[in-house]
């Protein structure tokens, strides 16, 4: 798949999911909706899916009509009597404009360097701001510490840099907390500091990092933009969830207090960065108080639509053999464009200039190469296959050129095509 392929399918997924989240936010497990924007993630980052009959793509082929394919003509050009048989070899110095760097790659790669750039230099400065923070030393931390263990050492800091809580790191993780923190309500520092174990324990600055990473990949693609958004949001709803499964649902409105006590404006944007503050403050309330005991049925429906999600949106169309008396299309191929001369030889163009072998003779109507020999007129899309995987380049031949094709040229390349012409290797075709 090519990226705007990718892209597109990602999309796709992504407005899916968006609807399906409007509707059912509260009534589903906030997992549900990690586990979908991590198959989305996949579906914008591999370069290729596995084909399903239950696709949407598979759905939209069967209902658009199939037309018969088109009598494509045989293109074929002329060598001259005195030279008819031999080949001459396209001058070194002209290159192949399928295979030079388009502007859109350039484009692409200077703004995912740009988005990459803006992330980097913001977690770099929130780096140099974590330096200056102060470990945390009393009596709750060192217990609350004692009874949170992990292999990973995790350690309680605080800044005035910060107006919120806040996690970073993976290998050693690292609590940060504002100065400001009232130290004796420790009511709701047990929240605080479940909330961010959570988001330790399940390494969401690794998660963040790969969704910044096909942020970067797909920065032209506004809807990725949006899965960002709402896929940093969710993952805070998960945590708030799992919190309260932890204190009891007794404990929601003391939880939705303590996150209302702690909103504060943030500082700036701190990437790769858990954050226990002000981002989309009233959704989370919302959701905190709408947390319900987790049913069969709401686990059953959840397995149901992430399954039926990933099978509609993140696999591509099933391709069906068609009647077997019916010979499919030449998919893949084009034939060179030349004028009504008498026929000598043909040449056969791979259209797909990504995986093209270059150019494949004809003799008569057989298609030879060193791996093997096609009938031109028994051509379809497992021949366009076999010619893509067995063929080997050929080089091209330059038989007749126009006063027009000059500006086609640099000046260096039209000058030995110029010498080709005089020694009668080349000729004008007006």
């Amino acid at each position: 798949m090519s990226l705007l392929q990718m892209s597109f399918a990602g999309a796709v997924m992504i407005l899916a999911i968006i609807v399906i989240r409007a509707l059912a936010i509260n009534l589903l497990p906030k997992k549900t909706f990690l586990a979908l924007w991590g198959i989305a993630v996949m579906r914008l980052l591999l370069p290729f899916s596995l084909p399903s009959a239950f696709s949407v793509y598979s759905l939209i082929d069967d209902h658009i009509p199939m037309t018969a394919p088109a009598k494509v003509p045989q293109a074929f050009e002329v060598l001259p009597a005195e030279t008819n048989g031999q080949m001459f070899t396209m001058p070194s110095g002209i290159s192949n404009t399928a295979s030079s760097i388009s502007a859109w790659a350039i484009i692409w790669g200077v703004g995912m360097l740009v988005c990459a750039l803006v992330f980097a230099i913001a977690y770099w400065k929130c780096r140099q701001e974590f330096q200056t923070s102060l470990p945390v030393d009393n009596g709750f931390i060192r217990g609350w510490l004692s009874s949170h263990r992990l292999k990973r050492t995790i350690s309680v800091r605080q800044s005035s840099r910060f107006s919120a809580p806040l996690t970073y790191g993976v290998f050693c993780p690292v609590i940060l907390m504002p100065t400001s923190t009232d130290w004796e309500n420790t009511k709701s520092l047990q929240y605080v500091l479940a909330h961010e174990y959570v988001h330790i324990r399940r390494f969401d600055s690794i998660t963040k990092l790969v969704l910044i990473t096909a942020l970067c990949v797909h920065w032209f693609n506004p809807l990725v933009w949006a899965m960002y958004v709402l896929a940093n949001r969710d993952i805070e709803l998960s945590c708030d969830e799992a919190v309260v499964r932890l204190f009891g649902e007794n404990t929601k409105a003391a939880y939705a207090r303590s996150l209302i006590s702690m909103e504060e404006t943030r500082s700036g944007l701190t990437p790769l960065c858990n954050n226990f503050n002000k981002n989309a403050i009233e959704e989370r309330i919302t959701a905190i108080m709408k947390i319900k005991k987790t049913s069969i049925f709401s686990l059953a429906l959840a397995v149901a639509l992430i399954v039926g999600v990933t099978t509609v949106f993140a696999t591509s169309a099933f391709a069906s053999s068609g009647n077997e008396g019916e010979k499919p299309a030449n998919v893949g191929l084009d034939l060179t464009p030349s004028s009504n001369r008498q026929i000598t030889e043909k040449s056969i163009n791979l259209a797909d200039s990504n995986n093209a072998a270059g150019l494949v003779q004809l003799v008569g109507d057989q298609a030879v190469d060193s791996q093997a020999t096609i009938s031109l007129n028994d051509l379809n899309r497992e021949d366009a296959t076999s010619i893509l995987e067995n063929t080997q380049p050929m080089e091209l031949t330059l038989i007749s050129v126009s006063h027009d094709d000059e500006r086609k040229f640099a000046p260096e390349e039209w000058a030995e095509i110029l010498e080709l012409i005089e020694q009668g290797k080349v000729y004008w075709e007006d």
